[in-house]
């Protein structure tokens, strides 16, 4: 009877969350006509609040397929009882080939923090693939040229895969080792005027919508919505705005992913500026000079939106400033997310500071800056 032969594996880990639930399935695939290759794959299950969902999608934001994070353990094994002997290339070629595959599905998991689930792709090297909506497109073309287009991924048109349609705009995470990320979404409401008006002319009771309330507030709902098992989009929406800091600051926090691959999206609740405090001070890791670099580039897009033509002709609804640093401290900050972001009126212009009032488009994003700004202020202070 013929030896065993080594297993060909390649074993990529991480820290893995405590607590956390597993799942594991397994994928077959031949590669150059040899025998199958059997792939294993262990991903925990990361939810906020004990939900399986994170962000709600579009105005109920999803935290992509970041509900699961990969443990990093990829294993290959030969399958089939030919008893043929491995070609060491041909490992090595596969084994080359896993560990690319896994590198750009880390970074795409990155990158969907910000993100919908099902909205990104890998691109060439550098670049990401976001799924095309015709109002991200337009923001792109008109942010060509602006004072502020330095401080947006850089967008690269469109390109089709697998009969979809993509924006290709620069991986923002690339020159990063080991990334850990923020996402803050700006605006005292996360919500368009236009959904406002098309919510109340047809008030639809819906069951998923309350059964996202319980999720976060077992108690949000009313005795005939719970009766009803059921509640309205515009309840919901503005329901929502008012328990988060979004009402409170103009600003939450949407995400946070770790260098270790820990995730938290359980910030609904977060609405105390002590509370978003914290969370920051936690995200940083008590480093002031990450802090400090966090300050001087939100200065310089604060003084960049208020010279922006774009900035002022537009209505800049559910976008986030994406917070990025590492191990050697270096921090950046980019504006993400133009999907709801809407060309104003010929001849209208925003303050973008000025309380909302139903009618006016005022977004209060320059408010939420101010604040945001307040809150990093206060942490070198509590740091040191």
């Amino acid at each position: 009877m013929a030896s065993a032969r080594p297993v060909p594996q390649l074993t990529v880990t991480t820290e893995e969350g405590s607590g956390a639930r597993e799942l594991e399935y397994e994928e077959a695939e031949e590669i150059n006509g040899s025998a199958p290759l059997r792939r294993k794959l262990s991903t925990s299950s990361v939810s906020s609040t004990g939900s399986s969902v994170g962000f709600e999608e579009s105005e109920d934001d999803v935290l992509s397929d970041n509900e699961t994070k990969s443990k990093g353990i990829v294993t290959l094994e030969h399958v089939g009882d030919s008893g043929e002997q491995a070609n060491p290339w041909r490992t090595l070629k596969t084994v080359i080939h896993w560990h690319v595959v896994a590198s750009q599905r880390k970074r795409l998991s990155w990158v969907q923090l910000a993100g919908h689930k099902g909205s990104f792709k890998a691109g060439e090297e550098g670049t990401i693939l976001k799924k095309y909506t015709e109002n991200e497109k337009l923001c792109f073309e008109r942010l060509k040229g602006d004072v502020l287009e330095q401080f947006v991924p850089t967008y690269g048109g469109t390109v089709e895969r697998d009969g979809e349609i993509f924006l290709r705009m620069r991986d923002l995470l690339t020159s990063f080792d080991g990334p850990n990320v923020m996402d803050c979404k700006m605006g005292v409401r996360t919500y368009l005027e236009d959904e406002l008006v098309r919510a109340r002319e047809k008030p639809k009771m819906r069951r998923d919508l309350y059964n996202k309330m319980l999720e976060v507030d077992s108690e949000a709902p009313t005795a005939d919505e719970h009766r009803q098992q059921a509640v309205t989009k515009l309840r919901y929406m503005q329901w929502r705005e008012t328990i988060s800091s979004t009402s409170t600051m103009g600003y939450r926090i949407e995400g946070i992913k770790k260098s270790d691959g820990t995730c938290r999206t359980d910030f609904k609740k977060t609405h105390s500026r002590e509370e978003v405090t914290e969370v920051f001070k936690d995200f940083v890791s008590g480093n002031e000079k990450i802090t400090r670099s966090y300050i001087r580039r939100l200065e310089d897009i604060k003084q960049t939106l208020k010279a922006s033509d774009f900035f002022m002709k537009h209505e800049v609804i559910g976008s986030s400033l994406l917070f990025i640093h590492d191990h050697t401290e270096r921090a950046e900050v980019w504006l993400i997310d133009f999907g709801k972001t809407t060309a104003l009126p010929d001849g209208q212009t925003l303050d973008h500071n000025k309380p909302w009032l139903e009618g006016n488009r005022e977004d209060g994003y320059l408010w939420g800056l101010e604040n945001l700004l307040f809150t990093l202020h206060s942490l070198p202070a509590q740091c040191s």
